[in-house]
């Protein structure tokens, strides 16, 4: 059985693309909202759709060992990742530039690879039906059901999925610009870790440091955000030791 996992940094709209594939494409069945990498799936004749964003670290042992594993990675716009809020918790940030870094790196990795495609917001949110089709080429066991540009005509998000997306709504562009509205926020980030100007080189989303002007004036502030500035080291080490061990458990269960 095919299974279709999604992946991204925190806040990149892996939850709008997996509401948008569920809806949008024929499968098996799907996850209320997240599910594990390492978590079992009901065994059927057609694809089955899963998401953990986080997920893109935890893939090195199993992915090339799993013919059936097909993999989305979502990228986004660093600015925007790092100034998106906590729902929860208005007042603090969700994600950070070391995450997102991370996961970017992460997915460095795979690139190339026929059963992983990696997808930018940006483009999803402009041109939705276009990347639609990008995703079928890419993995030919798609059957579309309907057009993304129409997902919010036929989605039923869950509960948690809903309050992830800011409510159900056609895609739009809304969020784009965004980051420009948490200066101070980007001017720390920037402050801390100037290599954020040379991914946003990289990747394309500047042609040159000209947006830098926008900090001109701008004095950094240090925000309360969900992950720590600094890796926990002793966590992360315990962390892939589990992952390991889940790797091992996940490869036993492979068809022979």
């Amino acid at each position: 059985m095919k299974r279709l996992h999604i992946v991204g940094c925190p806040r990149s709209g892996t939850t709008l693309l997996m509401e948008l594939v569920s809806t949008c494409f024929a499968n098996s069945g799907f996850c209320e909202h997240e599910l594990s990498i390492f978590a079992p799936v009901p065994v059927s004749q057609g694809p089955y759709f899963s998401k953990q964003p986080n997920d893109i670290k935890q893939l090195r042992h199993i992915f090339h060992q799993d013919p059936q594993l097909h993999v989305i990675y979502m990228g986004r716009d660093p600015r925007a990742v790092i100034t998106s809020k906590h729902r929860e918790n208005p007042e603090q940030y969700f994600c950070n530039y070391r995450v997102w870094s991370e996961c970017d790196r992460a997915a460095q990795a795979y690139l190339g690879h026929p059963r992983f495609l990696s997808l930018r917001y940006e483009d999803l949110v402009t041109s939705a039906d276009s990347v639609q089709a990008g995703i079928a080429r890419h993995f030919p066991f798609l059957e579309q059901l309907q057009p993304f540009s129409q997902y919010h005509l036929h989605a039923a998000p869950s509960a948690a999925s809903q309050r992830a997306m800011n409510g159900l709504r056609a895609v739009n562009l809304q969020s784009l610009d965004k980051w420009q509205q948490h200066l101070p926020r980007i001017a720390e980030q920037l402050q801390r870790r100037p290599e954020l100007a040379d991914d946003l080189l990289r990747l394309g989303y500047e042609a040159d440091q000209s947006w830098q002007q926008l900090l001109q004036d701008v004095t950094p502030v240090v925000y309360p955000c969900r992950y720590p500035e600094r890796r926990p080291l002793f966590k992360e080490w315990e962390k892939s030791l589990r992952v390991w061990l889940k790797s091992r458990r996940y490869l036993r269960q492979l068809p022979g």
